[in-house]
């Protein structure tokens, strides 16, 4: 703004000289002043035309701290590279309304393209939209612009940060019999509706395991190994109320839930996480999570603003009469992370990585 009216201010100071000492020179200086931008704002609209603009929002973090990029990218097929393009975008978290805003400019050159682009500094668990509010296109005296328009949003889901954590499975947890629409691909187990694998008999396998019709088949003993469901032994509760949170100790108390997901899902350890929602007419929700979909799901569809307290084993009992658990996980407000009635640590919002790193959980 101050650069265009210092140029007027310069414009007019040479009309006012050149009027008095009636001097042509400085007429032609005045007009050259005036034309030439307007000149070069006609060019810039013959390219404005024929640009074209595609809004980035890129779905992953570029820094450890989680800022993630924004910005717009600019093709230009002209044979006129230009000097100048400001962009400004605005972007909204859909559940809270926090509303960031991102500048980004730069040049684009002649028959190539050109991305320019902003940060989002650590935006917290959700849906973010962004919208492009304005762009400007600046001339070469970049005295003038032109505005074209963006009408283009792009949404990402931010994802909670996932940091190591040292979780031991003990062998009464995997071996915990529950029932499951699946089954574990290499375990065998005592489910007579589904076989695992066929095999040659050996010694010690019980007679009612051999497969009769296809020993007869083959004049040698087949025994059938039975399917292990793959239930969830696991159940982590959060007993927490996002919603009265400050924003730190909220990004903390998803990093968690996501740390231990992840960890439980990548030793191959199916679990529900167990939430208590206020416009559900059953006291406890829960997601069964067998696989890194199942998570992606759950964080698509979980209602952050509508989760209360009280998710706790002895509620979940009440709901869920006979379904049973070997280990369980409870995660609080306060931020104290209790396994099977045991208090394991005090969560700080700043020291999360350090703290999950030198945790070690039984299960």
């Amino acid at each position: 703004m101050w650069k265009n009216i210092m140029y007027l201010l310069g414009a007019a100071g040479i009309f006012y000289l050149a009027v008095l000492y009636n001097s042509k020179a400085l007429f032609c200086v005045c007009f050259a002043a005036v034309s030439v931008p307007l000149l070069f704002l006609g060019v810039l609209s013959y390219i404005k035309q024929r640009l074209k603009f595609e809004l980035l929002f890129y779905s992953y973090p570029i820094t450890d701290s989680g800022d993630y990029l924004v910005g717009l990218g600019v093709e230009n097929p002209s044979k006129i590279y230009l000097p100048r393009i400001r962009a400004r975008i605005r972007v909204v978290n859909t559940a809270t309304g926090r509303i960031e805003w991102v500048k980004a400019e730069g040049r684009v050159p002649a028959e190539g393209s050109a991305e320019l682009s902003g940060r989002v500094k650590e935006p917290e668990f959700g849906l973010w939209q962004a919208e492009c509010q304005d762009v400007r296109c600046y001339e070469w005296t970049n005295f003038l612009h032109l505005r074209p328009s963006v009408q283009e949003r792009r949404q990402i889901l931010v994802y909670p940060a996932v940091y190591a954590v040292n979780i031991k499975i003990g062998i009464r947890t995997r071996l915990f019999w529950s029932d499951g629409e699946q089954y574990h691909p290499q375990v065998s187990g005592d489910d007579p509706s589904e076989t695992l694998k066929l095999r040659e008999y050996q010694k010690g396998d019980r007679l009612n395991r051999v497969h009769w019709k296809l020993s007869a088949k083959n004049d040698n003993l087949i025994v059938a190994e039975l399917g292990m469901p793959m239930g969830c032994n696991v159940a982590i509760f959060l007993d927490g109320k996002p919603a009265s949170m400050g924003r730190k100790e909220v990004r903390a108390y998803w990093a968690v839930l996501h740390s231990l997901s992840q960890e439980l899902l990548a030793q191959e350890c199916p679990h529900y996480l167990v939430w208590r929602d206020r416009q559900c007419q059953e006291l406890l929700c829960r997601k069964a999570v067998r696989k890194v979909e199942d998570l992606m799901d759950f964080w698509c569809e979980i209602p952050p603003d509508r989760m209360e307290r009280g998710a706790e084993p002895t509620v979940y009992a009440r709901n869920f009469p006979g379904e049973m658990y070997a280990s369980h996980i409870a995660w609080n407000q306060e931020m104290e992370l209790w396994c099977n009635s045991k208090l394991e640590a005090e969560i700080k919002p700043e020291q999360v990585k350090e703290q999950l790193a030198e945790l070690e959980l039984l299960l």
